[in-house]
């Protein structure tokens, strides 16, 4: 139909252009004629009176121009008129005939809602965090610039390397591939004196990073060249932050303030929405001008990319110029630059891209619902469009209006689907782990409403083109003869019906495996042995002033006197003391030696080790017992002893002991040998995941924790937070209080993420199941009616209600299992994208494949019943009299 109707359009075009040419030529020559014949009458001679005329007339070739365009204007004027026309009483005519089956409208509405709902909700989460990262000036070519060992890491996670002062300097005035390269550095703190201390996150910048992220201050003014390089004391605030302590007045500039005990002068305010990037979108609360003469400070550093320049050749510059900053003895580069786009910051990035993935399938199982739901309809209405037909209804004209039914549907699902899911995005917003802070920052935005807009346009046309063709394959004589739709016709419609199914059956089948997947994985990581007791276990935060507490003899005084003071509080069983807390690591950089062992070689690289300083009270505060050897004998440096873990020590000695054993981690050819005194049961004090047999080196702390961690054992459900920041206030009234946390919430947070995703996964999942039953009830359903008087035949010919039964169930069982068998092939390889995911499964796990075809068949087996049900009650007589 479409094939044939557009040569039409042109055609018909161009038979406008030829009638609109030869009326204008008849319009003037007769204007022409009657003038000269004026002319002529007062005595002029015929040729002299058509010369005249014709001068009088003006240019012949503009005029038919000029009169050429205005009737072409005025055919346009009243085409556009005739189509609004037109459009109006289609749209007020969908409206009624929708009207008239609420039923079937509401349904296709909410089936399309719910796709494009779920669709929504991840895409404004991909949208916000992924396309839209950073809301800096060309955002495309905004990277983050860090550093990373030469030959990747060994930790299973990303490791970043803060790279030298030195080495980002020589990158800042060496570098050719980038339009600017801004350094920054985080920083945790206090604000204000006892007792109003609040912890606060600082981030110091380059005066040229405004111009750089082109945001100024709401108030006040920048930092200066002089003030930066001149150490002087002045801070800007967060917008969140002045309006928070001082209630958004303009007076807070000017105004002091004690940011780590030291006091700064306000000069001005920072936009909210201005933040630097970060895993985990840590807000700034106070921003420090940068030293970028002070070797101490780790940078980060966020650039520009110059127009044309790749990632690769950037890397290759920075570590030539790293190479000639004589940072790294000579001819040496452990490290080497790492560029990363900030999309690639987002903690859960392979989780949302694996969301964004399921909720393609649910739209597409939605649209395939549709499509079906449609077809049945244009089926029920052949006889309606040959009686439009025989009336003088074009097919360019049913098609329209079959266009414009399909679009208002899918323009009313997509209104509706745009507040799913604005739902599901709040709820997905209110049910994020602690960890996942980056999903604060997802809304709905311009490109999330351009897409639903998209989806909803693509879906109704494709709808209506498909109706439209459905009913064009009959010819009106056929259609308006009594009796239903033809044996081919009614076959032909039905293939296309059972195909839809299948496809939805599929897709929900390779969805029911990988949601299975994941719970089976969430359930692993949570019967997994830790190798310690997290209940009754808490960890509490120390962060000492440098400023004050500058000497490891004043740390080690107030660590001892907290020690003290909490190993007698109620309810408290042991007090250890541990330079990292559960939930986070340590590395030691450089190349892993055993003693008797042949050294790494040099394109080994440089790895990490993981280590961590302790007292001798930690194994028994954590619950951890050794498995051969002693606690520490002697404490001081001179002596290097080291306790390390049981999976590492049964790899290199099997058959005999790792006590008495020497280990080094080296770096640049230096490194003390230590020496094993014991050995540790495996502890994943980060959580399930973690590598047994790698090395953990426990070393001696020496009474001072730093930024470390006090491991208290308590009874369960003591509330150690408030004693302990009392005694804290009464050793240090100017010290932040310092954080109490339970072990076993922070061991629950480690796999808060994947059980989160299991969720979404899992809700999306169900979603598609349903819609794919709905998609076979209705297919099912169909297929009753249309094989009622065929039914009613076999009755009357004596088949017995269990053989009707078996009809019906049997095919939508070959139906369902069409479609597992094409989901569970499709799951062999989307399964894939899972492997991140998963913990103590694989892949191709048997069970989940088994359960994925179980649910899809009881699926099935609920949706056929009730047009099974129907089948049964068909009456022979009734059914055969109906025809």
């Amino acid at each position: 139909m479409i094939r044939f109707g557009i040569p039409r359009a042109f055609r018909l075009a161009l038979r406008r252009r030829d009638r609109w040419e030869r009326e204008v030529e008849d319009e003037i020559k007769l204007h022409l004629s009657l003038r000269a014949e004026q002319l002529a009458a007062r005595g002029a001679s015929p040729d002299e009176a058509y010369r005249e005329a014709v001068r009088r007339f003006g240019p012949l070739e503009e005029s038919r121009a000029r009169l050429v365009d205005a009737a072409t204007r005025r055919e346009q004027h009243m085409r556009r008129t005739e189509y609004v026309s037109d459009l109006r009483h289609d749209i007020a005519f969908a409206f009624r005939t929708l009207g008239r089956q609420k039923g079937w409208t509401a349904i296709t509405v909410a089936t399309l809602a719910l796709g494009i709902g779920a669709t929504t909700a991840v895409f404004s989460v991909v949208s916000s965090l992924l396309i839209h990262a950073t809301p800096y000036p060309d955002p495309d070519r905004v990277v983050i610039v860090e550093q990373q060992a030469s030959k990747g890491n060994n930790t299973g996670i990303h490791v970043s390397i803060l790279p030298p002062t030195p080495i980002v300097n020589a990158w800042r005035t060496q570098s050719h591939s980038f339009d600017a390269l801004e350094p920054y550095a985080f920083g945790n703190g206090s604000l204000g004196t006892e007792p109003q201390v609040a912890k606060v996150i600082t981030t110091s910048i380059l005066p040229s990073f405004a111009t750089f992220a082109q945001r100024n201050p709401i108030l006040g003014r920048m930092f200066t060249t002089e003030e930066t390089t001149g150490h002087a004391k002045v801070a800007l605030l967060s917008e969140s932050v002045w309006q928070s302590r001082f209630g958004g007045t303009h007076d807070a500039v000017g105004r002091t303030i004690v940011v780590n005990d030291s006091t700064y002068t306000v000069i001005g305010v920072m936009p909210g929405d201005l933040a630097v990037p970060s895993r985990g979108r840590v807000p700034t609360d106070i921003w420090l001008p940068l030293d970028t003469a002070n070797h101490n400070v780790g940078m980060r550093a966020v650039a520009r990319l110059r127009r044309g320049v790749t990632i690769a050749a950037a890397q290759r510059e920075l570590d030539t110029i790293a190479v000639r900053a004589n940072v790294y003895p000579a001819g040496q580069l452990p490290f080497v630059a790492e560029i990363e786009r900030p999309a690639e910051l987002v903690g859960f990035h392979d989780s949302l891209l694996l969301l964004m993935g399921t909720v393609a399938l649910v739209l597409l199982v939605a649209c395939a619902n549709v499509a079906h739901l449609m077809l049945t309809r244009a089926a029920t209405r052949t006889r309606e469009f040959a009686v439009r037909a025989a009336l003088g209804a074009g097919r360019m004209r049913i098609f329209r209006q079959l266009v414009v039914e399909s679009l208002v549907l899918a323009f009313g699902g997509a209104a509706v689907g745009l507040g799913v899911g604005w739902l599901g995005l709040k709820a997905m917003v209110a049910l994020r782990p602690a960890g996942l802070t980056e999903l604060d920052a997802a809304s709905l935005d311009t490109t999330t409403l351009l897409l639903t807009a998209a989806v909803a346009v693509v879906s109704g046309v494709a709808f209506g083109v498909a109706g439209a063709f459905q009913s064009s394959r009959r010819s009106t004589q056929d259609a308006l003869k009594t009796g239903a739709l033809s044996t081919s016709h009614s076959r032909r419609s039905d293939r296309v019906r059972s195909l839809l199914v299948v496809t939805e059956m599929a897709l929900s089948a390779t969805l029911i495996v990988g949601a299975t997947l994941l719970v089976r994985s969430v359930r692993n990581m949570q019967h997994t042995d830790l190798g310690f007791e997290p209940r009754g276990l808490y960890a509490v935060d120390i962060n000492l002033p440098a400023k004050r507490y500058s000497t490891p003899a004043a740390n080690a005084a107030f660590v001892q006197a907290l020690v003290s003071r909490i190993q007698t509080m109620p309810g408290v069983h042991s007090v250890a003391l541990s330079a990292v807390s559960p939930g986070s690591r340590s590395f030691s950089v450089g190349a892993f030696e055993i003693e008797g062992e042949p050294s790494p070689s040099a394109a080994q690289g440089t790895s990490f080790t993981d280590g961590n300083g302790i007292d001798n009270s930690y194994f028994a505060t954590m619950g951890i017992p050794l498995t051969e050897g002693t606690l520490f004998t002697d404490t001081t440096a001179a002596a290097n002893q080291v306790i390390v873990n049981a999976g590492f020590a049964h790899k290199h000695w099997p058959q005999g002991t790792a006590v008495g054993h020497r280990v080094r981690v080296s770096y640049q050819g230096k490194g003390d040998w230590q020496t094993i005194v014991g050995v540790a049961r495996d502890a994943s004090t980060n959580g399930p995941g973690a590598e047994s047999t790698a090395p953990l080196l426990y070393g001696p702390i020496g009474g001072s924790v730093g930024g470390g961690s006090i491991m208290i054992r308590a009874e369960p459900g003591t509330d150690l937070s408030t004693p302990v920041h009392a005694v804290v206030r009464s050793l240090d009234p100017l010290l932040t209080p310092p954080t109490v946390r339970s072990v076993e919430t922070i061991v629950a947070a480690s796999i808060a993420g994947p059980r989160f995703t299991m969720l979404l996964l899992s809700v999306f999942t169900m979603l598609a199941l349903l819609l794919a039953a709905i998609g076979l009830y209705g297919v099912m359903a169909y297929s009753v009616i249309q094989r009622t008087r065929e039914i009613g035949i076999r009755v009357a010919l004596g088949a017995q209600r269990p053989a009707i039964a078996r009809i019906v169930m049997l095919r939508g069982l070959a139906l369902t299992l069409g479609g597992a068998a094409l989901g569970l092939v499709g799951a062999y390889w989307a399964t894939r994208l899972l492997s991140k995911l998963l913990y103590g499964v694989t892949t191709l796990d048997a069970a989940s494949f088994s359960v994925g075809a179980a649910v899809l068949v009881v699926v099935a087996v609920a949706a056929c019943l009730v047009p099974t049900r129907r089948a049964l009650a068909v009456d022979p007589i009734l059914a055969i009299r109906a025809d």
